[in-house]
């Protein structure tokens, strides 16, 4: 089994390497990262030297860069950790966010309908909005979508993406 995690020198996507490498050692674990202000390479000090584990410095926006390790390592699954993320960040500058978690989870589902992967976004509990601090309530994931920011729309944008692809293509 082959799998790229994207976004893997982050803080969630690391732990999910660290995860899988312990629980799944026979598996090839490719993390492709840009390496942003969220991504630390030095987080992946551990796992470097592991045979079936290999970092690739990229952006999941590269479409001929995807395409190519695609081709090169034939994944079997990716996981879509990799995301511009921060609230603040995404007033001052939103195009980046759309970019990034729009387009570039685009991307990688092209790439997985061209090469047979099976894909999984991870998103974040803010595109169902904001709770009352004194509440017991909770989001499922049947609540209704309510980003409140150009960060939480970029990623609701994508999980509706991945649910218009599924609808239209089948299975991913």
């Amino acid at each position: 089994m082959t799998i790229i995690v994207t976004g893997g020198a982050g803080f969630i996507g690391s732990n999910f390497i660290f995860y899988m490498m312990k629980h799944h050692p026979e598996y090839r674990i490719i993390c492709l990262d840009k390496l942003t202000y969220a991504g630390n390479i030095r987080t992946l000090e551990t796992v470097m030297r592991n045979d079936n584990f290999r970092f690739i410095k990229l952006d999941i926006c590269d479409r001929a860069g995807v395409y190519a390790l695609f081709e090169e390592e034939k994944p079997d699954i990716v996981v879509n950790f990799a995301a511009e993320s921060h609230v603040d960040r995404s007033i001052e500058s939103p195009e980046v966010f759309l970019q990034t978690n729009i387009i570039g989870a685009s991307v990688l589902m092209d790439a997985c309908r061209k090469y047979g992967a099976r894909f999984h976004q991870v998103s974040t509990d803010e595109v169902y909005g904001d709770l009352p601090l004194d509440s017991n309530a909770m989001f499922t994931e049947e609540s209704p979508l309510k980003p409140s920011s150009p960060y939480s729309s970029s990623k609701a944008s994508a999980d509706l993406l991945v649910l218009a692809y599924h609808r239209t293509y089948g299975r991913q």
